[in-house]
């Protein structure tokens, strides 16, 4: 019980002195993010209608029944945008956090197998060469279009870009005395991982915030080309409803069907982009 209770109290502490380091800026962005994340997590539960019903009449303007309207179908447009947190943020943390993960071990196996690691590296800087976002619309365009290809597509396609970083990281980290010595010693892979581990916890943290913050805009732009499945309510799939609506630019229906979803992609890329932003480099330089 002891051993426990102070694993959470240096948990806390280590919480509050990351919470103690970040400027202003990034207190309200992480606040944002995790607003982000509970909508994801229980806004559906408090939806006032199904993101399938249609039972109400359409286009109605924002009420206390409707509160941001109905579309043409007579969705409510409030809980299509609910729905939309949960789909949305949770593309973004299954692309991000598969591609950060493939990215991270090919990384390491990169570093620990040799042989291997030149093969690894040169097919990262091919498919770095490759424009990511037109190869990941190619493949979602022919892939049956389920939400599952679309996750799948975007971490076989971003992973190279991890893989640079976490590879140049765990690279020092190999040369450090404390790996070197668990290698002279007999240590296996795993114990080297463990060794190495430890030091890059804050790059996959930062990569993993940076393949989110991808993920959520590639998903969003499939969705707005179409492609994807089309029953399920994502955002981009929302700006898509919302622009081919044919008064669009005739009356002011645009206020509450459009710029809800655009407003919450803005607000979670932008979010997510100043937690990662190095302020003190831009200082130093």
């Amino acid at each position: 019980m002891n051993v426990i209770h102070s694993d959470r109290l240096s948990l806390g502490a280590s919480l509050l002195r990351w919470w103690s380091a970040l400027s202003i800026s990034k207190r309200v962005c992480s606040v944002i993010c995790l607003l982000y994340l509970l909508m994801a997590l229980f806004g559906p539960v408090f939806a006032p209608y199904g993101a399938d019903d249609f039972s109400s009449s359409s286009l109605l303007p924002p009420s206390w029944e409707h509160l941001l309207g109905t579309d043409e179908m007579g969705h409510d447009i409030f809980s299509m945008l609910l729905q939309g947190f949960r789909l949305s943020i949770g593309v973004s943390l299954l692309a991000g956090g598969g591609s950060t993960l493939v990215g991270t071990l090919l990384a390491f196996a990169s570093c620990y197998f040799p042989r291997v690691g030149g093969l690894i590296r040169h097919l990262a800087n091919l498919m770095l060469i490759l424009p990511e976002m037109v190869v990941i619309l190619f493949v979602a365009i022919f892939a049956a279009p389920t939400m599952a290809n679309t996750v799948l597509a975007i971490v076989f396609f971003s992973w190279p870009r991890v893989f640079r970083i976490a590879h140049a990281k765990i690279l020092a980290c190999m040369g450090k005395n404390k790996v070197q010595y668990t290698l002279l010693l007999g240590g296996n892979v795993l114990d080297v991982a463990r060794k190495v581990g430890r030091d890059l916890y804050p790059v996959f943290g930062t990569l993993l915030v940076l393949q989110c913050n991808r993920a959520v805009t590639y998903e969003t732009t499939l969705a707005f080309f179409g492609i994807g499945d089309p029953l399920l309510k994502t955002w981009g799939r929302l700006i898509r409803s919302a622009l081919n609506y044919e008064n669009f630019f005739y009356d002011t229906t645009f206020l509450w069907y459009l710029l809800p979803a655009l407003l919450c992609v803005v607000g979670f890329v932008a979010s997510l982009s100043i937690l990662i932003f190095d302020e003190d480099r831009i200082k130093d330089d």
